[in-house]
């Protein structure tokens, strides 16, 4: 099979290479070790200069507000028509972006279009969109979904999302959570990861990993480390990323008195990430309550590293992980709940142990990447043709 795969990102704070691409690159090497051939067609970002197993076509975007996307979306539906051309593809697939040119690439070649879409097409929580904007980005999505011959979206309250209110039928959508690279992401020596990385090999540590974004509930945990303090004063916290948050948690930090509490990385190399929470003695995915429909990806990477989770009990991570996958829930937004749970772990190494082993089973059995290509690939392939209409489930 032969894919076209188009994605755009960008972050304000990282317009040079901007990890939102990350599932994008992990989905293309999948694909290539099953034997597809791929072509991806990325902004020119330092990542996409990197050697690849596939086909990569680095897209030159111009840097200033609306330009950007504009620009992305003109050079990479020029591209992926000369490329076409020459090579048609078997389908177009990309992740959902405020441009149908994928879509018309498919419709002028003939051949099938397949949307990823990771979060609300238009998001509530926007700040720079006014009601204009809000309405024409919400008809643009109704109109272009709804001409795909299938969705891929990460959870089932997106899929329930986009037939409510973009009109898109149940049997075109299916739900593909995210996965882990089970290979990159293993076990590792906690004491040993500490040393490699200049840290102290006797003391716990608790792990976050991820953009800054102010839904991951960052404030929340600075609160709770507070607490843990407390009770357990050799903690110390790792934060794993950097984001639009940044300066307020580290004002609130200073507030707090954690400023030696707390080691702050910045963003590392995809490469470095398991090393980073191999160091951890447990994981967190502290997600505020409004934080909104999508794939917790975070969790798949920790529990693939066999380490312990305490979680959110939002909709989108308890539709997914279950008592026995390596996962503690707690109530969003509540440092007190939040606390106990960490302090708890911390003091039971035992239990911590076992729930590294139990998640690193779960993500093994059921959301390793090659598992979910191979689901892909059959969901496409149902009845010979991926115009058929199949009821849509869950993958």
């Amino acid at each position: 099979m032969t894919w076209f795969v188009f994605c755009y990102w960008y972050e304000p704070d990282a317009p040079r290479d901007p990890v939102g691409l990350v599932r994008m690159w992990t989905l293309a090497d999948a694909l290539t070790e099953v034997g597809d051939r791929v072509t991806l067609f990325p902004p020119r970002y330092q990542s996409a200069l990197s050697r690849r197993a596939y086909r990569v076509i680095p897209i030159h975007v111009i840097h200033l507000p609306l330009i950007r996307p504009l620009s992305y979306a003109l050079f990479s539906f020029v591209h992926g028509f000369v490329r076409a051309l020459r090579s048609k593809p078997d389908v177009v697939y990309y992740r959902w972006m405020d441009s149908p040119h994928p879509l018309l690439l498919a419709k002028l070649f003939r051949v099938p279009c397949v949307c990823e879409v990771n979060g609300e097409p238009v998001p509530e929580w926007l700040e720079n969109n006014n009601w204009f904007t809000r309405r024409l980005k919400q008809w643009l999505a109704r109109q272009t979904l709804r001409q795909c011959e299938r969705i891929v979206v990460l959870t089932e309250g997106l899929r329930s999302l986009l037939n409510e209110r973009y009109q898109v039928s149940l049997d075109r959508i299916a739900v593909f959570p995210s996965g882990t690279d089970t290979q990159r992401f293993a076990h590792r020596d906690a004491a040993a990861s500490r040393l490699t990385l200049g840290l102290l090999p006797d003391q716990p540590y608790v792990g976050f990993v991820g953009t800054f974004y102010r839904y991951q509930g960052l404030a929340c945990l600075l609160n709770t480390l507070a607490l843990i303090k407390k009770v357990c004063p050799a903690v110390r916290l790792l934060l794993v990323g950097d984001g639009e948050a940044t300066e307020e948690l580290r004002q609130q930090a200073k507030r707090l008195s954690l400023e030696h509490a707390i080691t702050w990385t910045g963003r590392v190399p995809y490469w470095e990430v398991p090393v980073w929470i191999g160091a951890m003695s447990l994981c967190v995915a502290p997600f505020r309550a409004d934080r909104g429909e999508t794939s917790p990806v975070k969790i798949f990477d920790y529990l693939a590293c066999e380490r312990p989770v305490v979680a959110s009990a939002i909709p989108s991570v308890t539709s997914i992980f279950t008592a026995d996958s390596g996962v503690r829930f707690v109530s969003p937004d509540q440092p007190q709940l939040l606390a106990e749970a960490i302090v708890a772990l911390l003091n039971d190494p035992h239990q911590c142990e076992a729930m590294g082993k139990q998640g690193r089973r779960f993500v093994e059995g059921h959301f390793s990447w090659r598992a979910i290509v191979g689901q892909l690939r059959r969901w496409l392939d149902d009845h010979h043709t991926v115009r058929t209409h199949a009821h849509s489930h869950v993958l």
